[in-house]
């Protein structure tokens, strides 16, 4: 988490030679904690327990199914949930006294027949294991590995026909975890038998286009995922400006290499703004035009330092502005506001989204629609916030550097729509 003492109070703004943008740089804004929930982190949600039959003494147990679990995990097993499939409740525990070691056996008997989810927990309650829709009858028998499962929602209007689930540090998607199924709106669907470890996620739709992708997912144990898909520009959305940064006929970055800042100028279809300096916060602004009701959006990849942030800024002038940041490397982002020359309270403090990718390119939109300030990452809606401030103004990118300095922030594909 980022939290920045120190801060430089220096502001430079830079009168680029032709109408097309100018930029500036400004001291960082302070961090603070993160005061709103991400919306697509899968997390564990255990289930409250509920009364459940009581495990009977073996020379007692005459009727009912019995599991026979060994546990090769490698982790102590201290709880067994059994709840029917069709409860939204997990059952209570069916070990009391007793702990599966690893490589150990234990028997569980008196269980009405019927169909049932079995999760296995360690000493803390965590999840290790899920067996999940398993017929209970007569005498079964469950090896425990610690193979992770992946609950997935679909709260998208769209079908989700593909599911990858690859490891975070390889280089294709790998094979569709969802074969013939597919998963309808406002459907679920659990994947189960994955390998503990860290994965990326990507739901796909029937077409195999992208309705959303998490990235460092840490699996183990039982996860779930809500796809919350991204969302379609507004009907009104009329492109206004556009810039791939192929040449600089916009004469960005111009202006000459400061002491804490180069603008350097576009090349190989990017532009980057090198920060120099800790503790610092840079920025280019887009002149054109001004507008109060808008989208804009921009990719962008950091190079060099580990902590810098990307930005996406919206106001008047450097001194009154909304300034939308992502930390690649931590998948956090903020929204600050400046006013009449100060850092505010921030609108949102430093927030976790696994949307943003820790090592590619991510992209940035801001939207301010009926004074409310709308903000995205790679398509999907993470948070909101008032922005009824500033009834004008112009679009900036950029970035800031925290602990670390000589961070390149490189910027691609600029777009802003007008709201008309």
């Amino acid at each position: 988490m980022k939290n920045i003492s120190g801060i430089l109070l220096a502001i430079t703004i830079l009168a680029l030679v032709t109408l097309a943008c100018g930029g500036s740089d400004t001291a960082t804004p302070a961090a603070q904690t993160a005061a709103v929930p991400p919306t697509t982190m899968p997390t564990n949600t255990p289930r409250a327990p509920t009364q459940a039959p009581e495990p009977q003494p073996a020379e007692e147990m005459l009727e009912g199914a019995t599991i026979e679990i060994t546990n090769q995990s490698g982790i102590e097993i201290w709880y067994i949930q059994i709840s029917p499939s069709k409860s939204e409740q997990w059952g209570d525990d069916w070990l009391g006294e007793n702990v599966i070691a690893n490589g150990q056996t234990h028997v569980i008997a008196g269980i009405p027949e019927g169909q049932y989810d079995v999760r296995a927990l360690d000493r803390e309650e965590n999840p290790i294991e899920i067996w999940w829709n398993v017929d209970l009858e007569g005498e079964m028998t469950w090896t425990i590995t610690g193979l992770a499962s992946l609950e997935i929602i679909n709260s998208t209007a769209d079908t989700i026909a593909y599911l990858y689930i690859s490891p975070t540090d390889a280089d294709s998607w790998g094979d569709d975890w969802l074969g013939e199924d597919v998963i309808g709106a406002g459907g679920s669907y659990v994947v189960a038998d994955i390998p503990p470890g860290t994965y990326d996620v990507k739901a796909a739709d029937m077409e195999d286009l992208s309705i959303e992708v998490i990235y460092n997912v840490e699996m183990s144990g039982s996860r779930n995922w809500t796809v919350v898909g991204k969302t379609d520009l507004p009907s009104n959305a009329v492109l206004r400006f556009e810039e791939d940064f192929g040449d600089n006929r916009n004469n960005w970055g111009s202006s000459a290499e400061g002491e804490n800042v180069f603008y350097r100028p576009p090349a190989d279809g990017e532009y980057c703004i090198t920060i120099k300096t800790d503790n610092y916060t840079a920025m280019e602004w887009y002149e054109p035009f001004t507008t109060d009701e808008f989208v804009a959006e921009v990719a962008c990849t950091i190079y060099g330092a580990e902590d810098p942030s990307c930005g996406l800024g919206f106001g008047p002038n450097i001194d009154n502005i909304y300034w939308f940041e992502i930390s690649p490397y931590d998948q956090t982002f903020a929204l600050f506001l400046r006013e009449n020359g100060e850092w505010q309270d921030n609108l949102i403090g430093w927030t976790t989204s696994r949307n943003i990718s820790p090592s590619r390119m991510n992209y940035l939109s801001l939207q301010r629609v009926d004074g409310i300030v709308s903000l995205f990452i790679n398509g999907v809606l993470v948070s909101e916030a008032s922005g009824e401030r500033f009834p004008t103004g112009r679009v900036g990118i950029g970035g800031s550097t925290y602990s670390e300095a000589n961070a390149n922030i490189c910027l691609d594909n600029l777009r802003v729509w007008r709201l008309e």
